[in-house]
């Protein structure tokens, strides 16, 4: 069972403790805080179980849309639930008036691209060394620019 809805102050607890267990490098307290006024970035959080198990951070403006993060707790991998999410997410883009869908991801991200490629999304470039390296000696990686028309 799912349920998804956009993100209200209510929620930010459950969303700081998210974003932790799905990145190494979260945002901060106040960076979430600061999507809740009249910033353009809206998110859609995933309900699977009885918790806060997903959620995705997308900027909108006029009819363009770019997905700036996406995750799903560890524990919530692996059983489709975030091509459900972005799908969901997807329809809220549709219904506010998004014609288009840019991302960007880490080109050694293959499940990510997998998803993406899924749900329709195309290959549109690369930035090349955008991501900082993973470990201390390697080198930076790449990010693969995708797009999906709404």
């Amino acid at each position: 069972m799912s349920d998804f809805k956009q993100l209200i102050a209510a929620d930010l607890a459950c969303l700081i403790a998210l974003e932790g267990a799905c990145f190494s490098s979260p945002w901060s307290e106040g960076q979430l805080k600061s999507f809740l006024g009249a910033s353009p970035t809206r998110f859609v959080l995933g309900w699977f179980n009885p918790e806060l198990s997903g959620f995705a951070a997308f900027s909108v403006v006029l009819d363009e849309a770019e997905l700036l993060q996406i995750g799903i707790h560890p524990a919530a991998q692996g059983c489709g639930n975030g091509r459900r999410l972005l799908k969901e997410s997807l329809a809220i883009l549709r219904q506010k008036g998004a014609t288009r869908l840019y991302l960007e991801v880490r080109a050694s991200n293959l499940a990510a691209i997998k998803m993406y490629q899924k749900v329709g999304f195309s290959k549109t470039g690369v930035r090349k060394s955008y991501y900082p390296p993973v470990e201390r000696g390697c080198e930076p990686e790449d990010a693969l620019l995708m797009s999906l028309v709404l």
